[in-house]
């Protein structure tokens, strides 16, 4: 499939699921791998409550590289620094870790786990659902906050971690 019939497969899709008129007129036919990694990011609770794309799709169609470089990471086992924003799904195992000014914002679904190391002046947040699982180690001034989505997410943690619930997000 290439670049164009891509796009057109996934605008559709997401018109079934759902997506508004001001998101689905905006959608060019022709947006690269890239921009639909940046509208997957802008649209994210959208692709959360649905599912969407499924775990399969973005695996056939996506290419290994390219999903680690959009820091989404299906069935994947992987170590990444400083990612801005990350999507894990399936069944990943994931090191991540934040120091510096680091920053970042993380979602975590399917049964994944990660292990989070922070430290210096970093700053993390990441969303957990389903049945996900997280390691979170902070240190220095570093700054993590974990959002439990889901009463069957596995949380530990070491050092000085917040960890909020908030079950109603994708209702």
């Amino acid at each position: 499939m290439d670049a164009v019939e891509l796009s057109k497969t996934l605008r559709e899709s997401a018109r079934q699921n759902g997506l508004c008129n001001e998101w689905y007129n905006d959608w060019k036919d022709d947006t690269s791998a890239d921009g639909l990694a940046e509208k997957m990011y802008k649209g994210l609770d959208f692709c959360l409550k649905h599912h969407w794309p499924s775990n399969d799709f973005i695996k056939e169609h996506f290419c290994l590289d390219f999903r680690r470089e959009a820091n989404v990471y299906v069935d994947d086992k992987h170590s990444v620094i400083n990612p801005k924003q990350s999507l894990i799904l399936g069944k990943s195992d994931i090191t991540i870790r934040y120091n510096a000014n680091g920053h970042g914002e993380i979602h975590v679904r399917d049964n994944s786990s990660v292990k989070l190391t922070a430290k210096t002046r970093s700053f993390v947040i990441v969303h957990l659902y389903e049945n996900a699982y997280i390691f979170a180690s902070q240190t220095e001034s570093a700054k993590v906050v974990l959002v439990k989505h889901s009463k069957d997410v596995t949380v530990v943690t070491e050092g000085n971690v917040s960890v909020k619930e908030e079950y109603d997000y994708l209702k």
